[in-house]
């Protein structure tokens, strides 16, 4: 049995990836109540720009 390679869409799976930390590091850190509100914001719409990166890079 031969393995086929897989490509891996390397730019999509990081801004998918960074943007799911972004949303838990926020939800982690609003339960510990160790962040301001305007820090969570922050995070949160940079987890968000990056969700929509994600969706708009082409597939290879």
């Amino acid at each position: 049995m031969t393995q086929e390679n897989v490509p891996v869409n390397h730019p999509k799976l990081i801004c998918t990836a960074i943007g799911l930390a972004m949303g838990v590091a926020v939800f982690v850190l609003s339960l510990m109540q160790k962040i301001q509100p305007e820090s969570a914001i922050l995070m949160l719409s940079i987890g968000v720009s990056l969700y929509g990166v994600a969706l708009l890079l082409f597939n290879k």
